[in-house]
């Protein structure tokens, strides 16, 4: 059975991803590349576990967007930001909030600690769109959206499209498949 990716405003994507834990692991293993294959469908470059429905703090990436790389396929259980540094103010994109491209705060660089499916710990000092991508990926394992950071002219320019997502929602459709602005999409 194949993941379905999770649009806004489904209750979902506003819930805290329980931890990961060492019985979990089996369906861990069993869920990574359905998740791979939905950022994939979707064009994104990192995903989180509630935007599939799956409510556990799983972070799949690929910077590169590229099905072909494999070598840059990256699974982060657990990740925490230990240490943030700088500030960035650039466009953000989420495949949950399709559409709806804006200017976000983001700290320029951050010290991230995880887990990888081996259970190993990793610790990475990174920054760009590395960092950018923790921040996105665990605020959402922390039922937060990029809408909650966004300015009040960005929420009143995307009102629209916010209410037709909810329309589409109550409706139980898909959205309407809409690229966002930003080249990588998380």
């Amino acid at each position: 059975m194949g993941l379905k990716m999770v649009f806004y405003p489904d209750p979902r994507l506003r819930e805290v991803s329980k931890a990961v834990m060492p019985e979990d692991m089996t369906q861990i293993r069993e869920t990574v590349p359905r998740m791979f294959e939905v950022m994939y469908r979707q064009r994104g470059v990192g995903l989180a576990g509630p935007q599939v429905g799956f409510m556990r703090r799983i972070i799949v990436a690929n910077l590169t967007a590229d099905p072909q790389n494999k070598a840059e396929e990256k699974v982060f259980l657990n990740p925490q930001i230990r240490k943030k540094s700088g500030s960035m103010f650039e466009d953000e994109g989420c495949l949950s909030l399709p559409g709806i491209t804006a200017k976000i705060r983001r700290a320029a660089g951050v010290k991230a600690v995880y887990f990888d499916v081996e259970g190993q710990m990793w610790e990475v000092d990174c920054e760009g769109l590395c960092a950018k991508l923790f921040q996105h990926e665990i605020d959402h394992l922390d039922g937060v959206l990029m809408i909650d950071k966004m300015s009040a002219a960005d929420i009143k320019q995307f009102k629209p499209l916010l209410r037709e997502l909810e329309e589409d929602y109550k409706a139980k459709r898909e959205p309407k498949h809409r690229r966002n602005a930003v080249p990588t999409e998380l």
